[in-house]
């Protein structure tokens, strides 16, 4: 199968929509983690006490010291989302800590976070509008009916996107399967957002605690094909990373 930075794309017409792509075990350091897209916006961070750590089977590991001078975080170029545009962020993770735990921010109040391992947080910066989607203790069967908590010490594959253009629908996927649970199904922010922080709230705060293993983000405003689908895209990613990581998929939704 043909691979774009290691992500299946049998005529996914990513071209530049990969914004960017920090994957595992592509040489990444606690100096660099070099971006796989064709946009080079590698994340780095020059500072050796606020270095994450390497692993040896791939990923970062990054540590939460609640203290700036030692908590891991690393910058990259600013990436600029306009108002309106449909996008995919996808994370492969296992963390630490999921309080008030950020994983890509900019300098101001945009953010992508945990505030707990039932809610997820996606802050906009026009008019710092909050979303923030309660996920956990939904969506199982039986005894298990917590399968969309963000667990410490569980490997997962979390994805964030946004559909619909200018009604901005946001949901949130866990290892392949949807959450329609809560206030999630029904989730709307269409604002204006820009990253440039991986791990962190600012390189000031609310620091990630846990190993990040790949990273990437896609715009739909730069995709020049309609095959497949943005359901089949993500179908797709999903699947790359499930397998590559030997996690069990929940769905394929």
């Amino acid at each position: 199968m043909k691979t774009h930075a290691g992500i299946p794309h049998q005529n996914m017409a990513l071209d530049d929509a990969l914004l960017f792509y920090f994957q595992c075990n592509t040489g990444e350091t606690g100096v660099t983690w070099w971006d796989q897209s064709v946009h080079e916006r590698s994340a780095s961070q020059e500072t050796a006490a606020n270095q994450p750590t390497a692993l040896s089977g791939g990923g970062l590991s990054f540590d939460d010291s609640n203290d700036e001078a030692n908590a891991s975080m690393m910058d990259f170029e600013t990436l600029e989302v306009t108002a309106n545009t449909n996008f995919l962020m996808f994370i492969v993770w296992n963390p630490e800590a999921t309080s008030s735990s950020a994983y890509l921010s900019n300098t101001t109040a945009e953010v992508f976070q945990q505030t707990s391992g039932n809610t997820t947080l996606f802050k906009t910066g026009s008019g710092a509008k909050n979303t923030a989607m309660t996920h956990g203790n939904i969506g199982g069967t039986g005894g298990d009916t917590n399968i969309f908590a963000i667990d410490t010490g569980e490997k997962s594959v979390f994805m964030l996107e946004r559909t619909n253009g200018a009604t901005g629908t946001i949901k949130i996927y866990k290892n392949g399967k949807v959450c329609d649970g809560h206030n999630n199904a029904g989730t709307v922010n269409a604002s204006e957002f820009s990253l440039q922080n991986l791990g962190s709230k600012n390189d000031a705060s609310n620091w990630f605690s846990g190993t990040m293993y790949d990273v990437g983000f896609i715009s739909e405003a730069s995709i020049s094909s309609a095959v497949p689908s943005s359901d089949k895209r993500r179908q797709m990613i999903g699947d790359y990373l499930m397998c590559k990581h030997g996690i069990e998929r929940l769905g394929n939704d």
